[in-house]
């Protein structure tokens, strides 16, 4: 379903800004038939009524057709009217109805067919393409955009929607793109949005449960770079397409955020949960090198209050972060990976606390989570080939090897307790049988672990036996530091498979 919404995000917005496919010269026809082309490229068939005057095309029933995957389904996006504006100067601009009516067919034999009608309405929608047919500059801009869900229907049957089903609007939006057309098809775009906002209604039919979500996003941002190959082929193949030159990269920003949740569960029990948040990025980059994946984001707030909670729930991370690169096609070498994962300032209300430490005991400092890992692997297989991920299936064999892997960092901060290390280890994979050997070394350090376990006994949250086997592991593990309350330990694993804690063999 994944890949069936991004076929549909990418025809709706190729039908109010053409600005990533079509390419402007004197004709109106030139536009159009590039931007068929395009859409041919990447796995689309475009056909529509075509009535042409002397300076003006218009575009009727308008349809998009792609298979989405390879059990034979297919997605049909119908447009019913876009006209092409040729002018005097040399430039081509877009005329948009006043409500342009979008209609979607997924068909999926493993699955229900469904059927989606959407009205847009674009306020003040210009898109003007200017250059020549290999090298493209296309300005975009709408006071709004406005989509409204008005139909829906699953195998043949009509879904009754609410007034507010889905309702996404666009406000203040800006953007330009420039396309080169050689032996690839390169483009750089950039775009802004003044504010997103958007609301989905979800009662049942019997009434007992109603869900509504809806939320903003201010100061939306966003800056990418692609190539594609201009040869087609099967837009599903993602090795053929990775391998004929595809790069796609991309930025998104915002500055702010909300989210609501909202409804009734079983006629009576209601629920509302609301999040906000100060801003945050997400980058991505896709090649044939590799995958990149990197988002963040500040100042994350959640409340969630409930009938059958006595008391509101809050929870806040200041900072979160998840980053990630990895190696994508096989290679003879090892391929460089990270991941990273980051929660900062991790807090939660009173309320929770109470509940199993009303006495405040425990310290209730921000909580962290840090995880930085860096290494070396290779894939045994290609995961951008279908069909050598569905013969992974019918093997017991791990697809990858990993040769090294670092600790940059590791931090625990909870309760009153901080555990940090970092390390390194490299593996052998030369044994024909049985898991990898690893050898390397890994320093902990522990601070404040003897006075938290001493506190839950002291709260009756821990059994003093139980404390005192935990004291008994740390003491077999580590030995104590030169601060209070502080044991150190170094964990190492040598080429023959020996376990030492600081120097005294433990296996």
């Amino acid at each position: 379903m994944t890949f069936g919404i991004t076929r549909v995000t990418v025809g709706v917005a190729a039908g109010l800004v053409l600005a990533n496919a079509a390419q402007a010269d004197i004709s109106a026809q030139d536009v159009w038939s590039d931007w068929k082309a395009y859409f041919n490229g990447v796995g689309y068939s475009v056909t529509a009524t075509e009535t042409e005057t002397a300076d003006r095309l218009s575009l009727a029933s308008i349809e998009m057709t792609s298979a989405t995957g390879d059990d034979g389904g297919a997605m049909v996006v119908r447009f019913d009217q876009i006209d092409f504006q040729t002018n005097d100067d040399g430039t081509v601009n877009v005329v948009y109805p006043d409500t342009l009516k979008v209609e979607i067919d997924i068909t999926a034999p493993t699955a229900s067919d469904v059927e989606l009608a959407f009205d847009v309405h674009p306020a003040q929608m210009t898109t003007l393409f200017s250059g020549t047919p290999t090298q493209i500059t296309s300005e975009y801009s709408a006071q709004s955009i406005e989509t409204v869900l008005t139909a829906l229907t699953v195998d043949e049957d009509p879904i009754t929607l609410a007034d507010d089903a889905m309702r996404l609007l666009v406000e203040g939006l800006t953007g330009s793109a420039e396309t080169t057309i050689d032996a690839t098809r390169g483009y750089t775009q950039r775009m802004a949005v003044d504010k997103t906002s958007y609301s989905l209604h979800f009662p049942d039919p019997d009434g007992t449960n109603d869900v509504t979500l809806s939320g903003t996003m201010d100061g939306l941002t966003l800056a990418g770079q692609s190539t594609f190959p201009t040869v087609q082929g099967d837009p599903l193949e993602l090795s053929a397409l990775l391998g004929a030159g595809m790069d796609v990269a991309g930025t998104f920003a915002y500055v702010g955020g909300t989210s609501k949740a909202a409804g009734t569960q079983n006629g009576t029990d209601t629920f509302e949960v609301q999040t906000t948040s100060q801003g945050g990025t997400l980058t991505f980059a896709l090649a044939q090198d590799g995958f990149e994946y990197s988002a963040d984001q500040s100042a994350l707030n959640l409340s969630m209050t409930s009938s059958e909670l006595p008391f509101p729930v809050t929870l806040g991370v200041a900072q979160s972060g998840f980053d990630m690169s990895v190696p994508l096609v096989p290679s003879d070498d090892p391929k460089g990976f990270a991941l990273d994962i980051t929660l900062d300032g991790v807090t939660m209300s009173d309320f929770i606390w109470g509940l199993f430490d009303p006495s405040a005991k425990l310290p209730r400092d921000p909580a962290t989570v840090i995880l930085d890992l860096a290494g070396k692997m290779r894939w045994l297989v290609d995961i951008t080939d279908a069909a050598a991920l569905n013969a992974l299936e019918d093997t017991p064999e791990a697809p990858l090897e990993i040769d090294a892997l670092t600790i940059n960092q590791l931090r625990l901060s909870l309760a009153g307790a901080d555990l940090t290390g970092k390390g390194a280890f490299e593996f052998d994979n030369s044994a024909p049988e049985g898991a990898p050997k690893p050898s390397g070394s890994l320093d902990l350090m522990l601070v404040g672990g003897n006075t938290l376990l001493d506190t839950l006994v002291e709260m009756g949250l821990l059994p003093e036996d139980q404390a005192m086997g935990a004291r008994l592991m740390m003491g077999l593990l580590a030995v104590p530091g030169d601060a209070p309350d502080t044991l150190n330990s170094t964990i190492e694993i040598n080429e023959q498979g020996h376990i030492s804690a600081n120097g005294q063999r433990i296996q």
